[in-house]
């Protein structure tokens, strides 16, 4: 279990290693593409209210794929639990710092705008100011309305550990009641894709810097290896179910 864990934060600790290893920084938005166009919509999913709706998808696949009910509900109850509590402590930790984002960092430099003033008034008020800072600048209308909504601060990455929790779950349950089925093991496969291009997501469109995706996905992997720990010896996930996989 722990080796399969940590194989795949390594997986996704790559994008953050492969960003300082090029001495890749972003520079803002003149050289945005289709991919990026794509990658705003990938990391939509991650974006309330979508990332209700991707949870929902994941629950209900794993529903699916999971022949004893009882066992199945067990899996999703654990995995909300997993969702609120890597949130949770996301949030605490982006009080703590209060590091602002990239594109908030490129907005008070060219503007009169600084972040210490930008962060200190209400949601709101920083909305009308990405705004406004874009009206005039050539920037995709539906990145301006991402970053008018993601006006918090950057470290740690709420889109990188919530794409690292559903990895961590994906593995850590494909390990524990999926070694034999094949839906569980797409679905492992498929989430691993999306959370790599999650990651990859908040460095283009300069919502992070590497060293928030790093230290999310450390925290899911600590996190994760704790959950699994306690929950493998649990009876509802031992049971020996010859007719469980589909």
């Amino acid at each position: 279990m722990l080796k399969r864990l940590s194989l795949y934060t390594l997986l996704l600790c790559l994008v953050p290693f492969f960003a300082w290893a090029f001495h890749w920084q972003w520079q803002g938005d003149e050289h945005t593409t289709t991919f990026d166009t794509f990658l705003y919509f990938l990391t939509e999913t991650g974006s309330v209210p979508y990332a209700v709706i991707t949870c929902v998808v994941f629950a209900a696949a794993y529903f699916f794929c999971i022949a004893d009910k009882k066992q199945a509900l067990a899996v999703i109850g654990v995995m909300a639990l997993s969702v609120g509590v890597t949130q949770g402590v996301k949030l605490a930790l982006k009080t703590v710092f209060a590091e602002p984002r990239p594109f908030i960092v490129q907005l008070a430099e060219k503007s009169s705008v600084s972040p210490d003033y930008f962060y200190d008034q209400p949601r709101k008020v920083r909305e009308q100011i990405v705004l406004d800072y874009y009206a005039d600048k050539q920037v995709d209308a539906h990145l301006v309305h991402h970053r008018s909504k993601e006006t918090g601060y950057s470290f740690p990455s709420g889109h990188s550990i919530f794409a690292a929790t559903w990895l961590m779950l994906a593995v850590g349950f494909g390990q524990l009641l999926g070694r034999n089925n094949k839906g569980m093991k797409y679905l492992t496969a498929g989430i691993a894709v999306w959370a790599v291009l999650m990651l990859v997501s908040r460095l283009r469109l300069g919502m992070h810097y590497p060293i928030d995706l790093l230290v999310s996905v450390l925290l899911a992997w600590v996190f994760h290896c704790g959950l699994f720990d306690w929950i493998k010896n649990k009876s509802i996930f031992n049971r020996t179910l010859q007719d469980s996989v589909r």
